[in-house]
């Protein structure tokens, strides 16, 4: 073997010694330091999460017994279960993916601090947060996002890092929002089909007729009652419409209105009304209205359209919210169907 390939060989490996020496203690060094473990590993043991957004916008939840798994939002109402589960995963899986380039660095902290969230992750019920994240913003290929860690007895990181999470591509500040109307929990109707003790509707300007369902004497059976009296339906047709009845959502509790707005809507005339009553004494209604569309659409007949034809407002306990004609068009159908002649119930 000659001098020059034995030179070369050894140039070759001294080279890649030279790569791996210069690569695993920038490993090693991330891995070693603190301010990069932004992840909760248990994160069953978290019991209190707080948001806050540079505008003064909190949201603070709280890990309850509800028997849906529900947590409190801002101590008076319930969140929504796909939301916190989706901060407990992102607790979970998130990593750093590597540091903000000191060139970068100052810009991202001074967008921190104008713009950014503070989330401050408390466990076992612990009055000091066991973490805080602060969140920027995503990185220009919009599949990381800017953090800095703040760790008890050790304060808050002076380098800002890229995180991620393995098996998700984009960014993660958006599942960290403030808004109380986006938080909150949107079931309105949600029991067991043996806690409805009836099932009321009333067509207002619609087409369809009133009718109440509600359970027989033995409650082996539905029944179902018109305005002038008991109406022929399949049992069959009558259970569905029950069960349909066990777990109605709303969209959202931010209607996008103003007050004002939301005033004249109040008073203004109903499409529908709901009203389902439970066997612990409860009675829930709710009030349909119907919502001008934001752009020109034509119905079947090509008609132009003089209600939006993907939502409509929904007034419960005085507040508005945002309801999908997906959801509520199928409940909605069994009292348009009554409109056609039905024949007396034997």
């Amino acid at each position: 073997m000659n001098r020059s390939f034995l030179t070369l060989a050894a140039v070759v490996i001294a080279a890649g010694i030279a790569i791996v020496m210069a690569l695993q203690p920038e490993s090693g060094r991330l891995d070693a330091d603190d301010s990069t473990h932004f992840s909760i590993a248990d994160t069953a043991a978290v019991t209190k999460i707080r948001i806050a957004d540079a505008l003064g916008g909190v949201a603070v939840l709280e890990r309850s017994a509800h028997p849906l798994g529900l947590w409190t939002l801002n101590g008076r109402l319930f969140a929504r279960k796909d939301a916190t589960d989706l901060l407990l995963k992102t607790f979970k899986r998130v990593s750093v993916r590597q540091p903000v380039r000191a060139s970068a660095s100052a810009g991202v902290l001074k967008m921190m601090a104008s713009s950014g969230k503070r989330v401050d992750i408390h466990i076992e019920g612990q009055d000091a947060p066991v973490k805080t994240w602060f969140i920027g913003t995503p990185t220009q290929s919009h599949t990381g996002t800017h953090m800095l860690l703040e760790l008890p007895g050790q304060g808050r990181s002076t380098s800002p890092y890229v995180t991620h999470m393995e098996g998700f591509t984009g960014f993660l500040s958006t599942r960290f929002f403030t808004s109380e109307g986006e938080w909150r929990y949107t079931g309105v109707y949600e029991s067991n089909a043996d806690q409805i003790q009836s099932i009321s509707a009333w067509p207002i300007d619609d087409v369809g007729r009133q009718a109440k369902l509600t359970w027989s004497e033995d409650e082996e059976s539905i029944v179902a009652f018109g305005e002038n009296g008991p109406l022929n339906l399949p049992q069959a047709l009558l259970r569905e419409q029950w069960v349909r009845m066990c777990k109605v959502h709303i969209e959202t509790w931010d209607s996008h209105l103003s007050p004002s707005n939301q005033d004249s809507l109040r008073q203004s005339e109903l499409a529908w009304r709901l009203e389902v009553e439970y066997k612990d004494g409860r009675t829930i209604p709710m009030d349909i209205h119907w919502k001008t569309p934001i752009i020109e659409e034509l119905d079947l007949q090509g008609n132009i359209m003089t209600h939006d034809a993907s939502r409509m407002y929904a007034v419960v306990n005085n507040e508005v919210a945002l309801i999908q004609t997906f959801v509520f068009n199928p409940i909605l159908d069994f009292w348009r169907g009554l409109s056609f002649p039905l024949s007396p119930a034997s």
